[in-house]
């Protein structure tokens, strides 16, 4: 999921920021979680469960693992987050979407 945080930061923001994220990971500042077995089985539940939406391993994963540990999840792509949840509640998104929209309209 580096990978996949590193190139939201490079595509998304600036290169500085993926930059600043992977110092920070360098530093111990993040923790790196690797799928167990049983993860990898409930991301590919959350893919075949929403296989319309063509959700794909990246966030099927962050799906599982933020569903197992009640974290909140950082994304640009609302769409697959607005239209899936987890086994209870709802994904507690990092950047508010309105707010991110209007920076883009600037």
């Amino acid at each position: 999921m580096i990978v996949e945080v590193d190139q939201l930061l490079r595509s998304r923001t600036r290169p500085h920021a993926a930059r600043l994220f992977l110092a920070a990971l360098a530093a111990g500042e993040h923790t790196v979680i690797n799928l167990t077995p049983r993860l990898l089985r409930r991301a590919v539940e959350l893919d075949a469960s929403f296989a319309d939406l063509d959700l794909g391993y990246a966030d099927a994963a962050v799906m599982a693992t933020a569903e197992r540990d009640r974290l909140p999840i950082l994304t640009f792509d609302f769409g697959h987050f607005r239209a899936t949840r987890p086994a209870h509640g709802f994904w507690q998104l990092v950047i508010d979407e309105h707010r991110y929209q209007r920076q883009l309209r600037r």
